[in-house]
């Protein structure tokens, strides 16, 4: 994983669930530490060995910012910052403006439905479905209840002509 990579991913995972001034301290931060390290002599394959996963990093830092992880933030993407190319930042934002959720140039858009509103929306869905599972089968019994003394006589009086078989 190049420097970019690991800046972009970090920046994808906090935009939107913390603040954007965290999304930008959070990535200068990264940014300056891969810096120094490169100039104390160490490769950038080495430092990115040591960081990890940036998802694990945000995990991290959403776990520790309060109010963190609950999608009151709006997302943050200037990600053209770290590239030293300002003209490609430009192109980013213009792809995102035409095309809306960040899908064209591989920033991945995702929904948390980890919230207390979606979890009461699964309760109620479950709720519904079950009634209706309950409704159907209550109105299937209110028509076979009253023609079950009918179909009892039928097999009585079958197995009276038959007779009994042994």
């Amino acid at each position: 994983m190049s420097k970019e990579e690991f800046l972009r991913g970090l920046e994808n995972a906090l935009s939107g669930n913390v603040p954007p001034q965290v999304v930008r301290d959070q990535l200068r931060y990264y940014d300056d530490y891969i810096r120094s390290e490169r100039q104390n002599g160490r490769t950038e394959s080495d430092i990115m060995e040591e960081l990890g996963d940036p998802r694990l990093i945000a995990r991290t830092i959403m776990d520790t910012t309060p109010g963190a992880a609950e999608g009151e933030y709006e997302e943050y993407h200037p990600f053209g910052g770290f590239t030293g190319n300002s003209e490609r930042s430009r192109q980013d934002e213009q792809q995102q403006t035409a095309y809306g959720t960040y899908g064209s140039n591989g920033n991945i858009h995702y929904y948390n439905l980890n919230k207390w509103y979606w979890k009461l929306l699964a309760v109620v869905i479950v709720i519904a479905f079950f009634t209706l599972v309950l409704t159907i089968i209550g109105g299937l019994l209110t028509l076979v209840i009253p023609l079950l003394p009918v179909i009892g006589i039928v097999i009585l009086i079958m197995w009276l002509v038959q007779g009994p078989r042994r």
